[in-house]
């Protein structure tokens, strides 16, 4: 994949195991954005991000 496409993918981010976002890299809301991640990986096509 190249760099570019990276915004392309769906991702899901779980704070404590609940999730608050899931959807397009590009429409993660600012107050998300702004924040530090603990964990990334890939759960099937999805890119999961823990906070």
């Amino acid at each position: 994949m190249k760099i570019k496409e990276i915004r392309l993918l769906n991702v899901t981010i779980k704070q404590k195991d609940e999730i608050i976002y899931q959807g397009k890299t590009e429409d993660i809301p600012e107050n998300i954005k702004e924040q530090t991640y603990k964990k990334i990986y890939f759960e099937g096509v999805d890119v999961v991000i823990e906070i």
